[in-house]
């Protein structure tokens, strides 16, 4: 069984974690996880807001009516039209920014090209005004496309000198105006080529075909069952070999699983049916208690139950931190990293909760989550219950998947423990001998 265990464990050091850190570095994931995680506070301010339209809290409504009036609603929505309806505009800058730094090109200037780009883009409506939608969650996967094709553009103009040069006497910030200028004809001209092609064609427009050929069926695998359920089982099958598995993963589905956010929150805001169970406050808010690996529940067993003394003061160190989130001490403490003993409940305890969130979720026993992006490192059943609008039975889910996985790891961990324990033992009985 050892053998079995070491050549697996061997052959997904020698194969598997290079491939997977080669993922985690390639610069255009890398670009799109950088440029999505930066749009996440302006997400998360527009959350705060979202809360305060319909704050689970008895007599609320009436409080805020006696204050603002009765379009309470409608004044506080201003903030989210100024934040969620944002999220493509500010991604398609932040995405180029970050592939031409990735590449030692101005991200500046690829990021406002790539700003201009998008604009180029958007069908305005009857009246000549832009739709906010497509500014949104609805042209997140047009924002990718033209932020990446653009820092590629820019960059292959600046490395084959097609661009002013001034002499060295002209200030930097002057210089880099005029280098844009060139890279900036070619970008805009590109993309209203491709306008001009479509519309033509009488195909609508980009954002209609991205939508139907790209960003629909990606969506539909993303948002299912098997997708997030593979999604998680590679996060943490990362995680054991100390590769930073939500970040590799999240590269590919953020996008994915923030539109379908937005998708509920637009659903929610409107009194509609929420159309998606997974989204990313599922696995914010609903499944990460204390982290990858549900560790909250380990380190419940690690604090309150362990008998040696390594795992009592890893305790004190480490609990209070993975209440927020933050589960480095027991990842590298425990470790968890390249450890074959807890290789099986750090895999499982996750999957199971998955399917016990999925499955709970789809039979209506808990509401969908709305949308609400809440900070990381809000603690378990705050985040629950925010998530869902106030459910108490959400927060009942999350307690019965923290149950859960402490009954999951407790074998492992009391195997652990008592392996420490006597190696504690013996070296003290060591030590008194000499």
């Amino acid at each position: 069984m050892e053998e079995k265990k070491s050549g697996f464990m061997n052959f997904i050091e020698e194969k598997v974690s290079p491939l997977a850190a080669k993922v985690a570095g390639e610069k255009h994931l890398m670009a799109i996880r950088d440029g999505l995680a930066q749009i996440i506070p302006l997400v998360i301010v527009g959350s705060v807001f979202i809360l305060l339209q319909a704050l689970p809290i008895p007599g609320y409504d009436k409080f805020m009516k006696g204050i603002f009036g009765a379009s309470y609603i409608i004044k506080l929505g201003y903030a989210i039209n100024g934040t969620f309806s944002l999220i493509a505009l500010v991604s398609v800058f932040t995405i180029a920014y970050n592939l031409a730094r990735n590449y030692n090109q101005n991200g500046m200037s690829a990021g406002l090209l790539s700003l201009a780009a998008f604009v180029v883009l958007i069908p305005l409506t009857k009246d000549g005004a832009v739709p906010l939608n497509l500014l949104g969650s609805q042209g997140l996967f047009v924002a990718i496309i033209v932020s990446l094709i653009t820092a590629h553009i820019y960059r292959f103009m600046i490395t084959h000198d097609l661009y002013i040069k001034l002499p060295d006497a002209v200030p930097p910030n002057v210089t880099q105006s005029f280098v844009a200028l060139f890279p900036g004809f070619a970008v805009v001209m590109f993309f209203l080529i491709i306008r001009w092609l479509v519309e033509w064609a009488g195909w609508g427009s980009v954002f209609s075909i991205v939508t139907k050929v790209i960003g629909g069926p990606l969506q539909a695998v993303g948002t299912g069952f098997w997708g997030g359920f593979i999604a998680v089982l590679v996060i943490h099958l990362f995680w054991i070999f100390g590769i930073h598995g939500a970040n590799v993963v999240g590269s590919v589905m953020a996008p994915i699983w923030l539109a379908a956010a937005d998708q509920n929150r637009l659903a929610f805001q409107a009194g509609k049916p929420i159309p998606n169970i997974i989204a990313q406050p599922f696995f914010d808010s609903m499944l990460w208690l204390g982290g990858s690996g549900i560790l909250l529940g380990l380190a419940i067993l690690v604090t309150f139950f362990a008998k040696s003394t390594q795992f009592r003061e890893l305790g004190k160190v480490g609990f209070v931190p993975t209440i927020f989130t933050i589960n480095e001490p027991f990842m590298f403490g425990i470790p968890v990293v390249l450890n074959p003993s807890i290789l099986i409940p750090y895999l499982l305890a996750p999957l199971v909760n998955y399917n016990i969130v999925y499955w709970t979720t789809y039979f209506g026993i808990m509401p969908r989550v709305t949308g609400v992006l809440l900070p990381w490192t809000m603690p378990p059943f705050i985040n629950g219950y925010l998530a869902t609008n106030g459910s108490w039975m959400a927060v009942l889910v999350q307690v019965v998947c923290l149950l859960v996985s402490m009954a999951i790891y407790y074998p492992f961990f009391k195997i652990m423990d008592n392996q420490n324990l006597k190696q504690e033992q013996e070296q003290a009985l060591a030590e008194k001998a000499s």
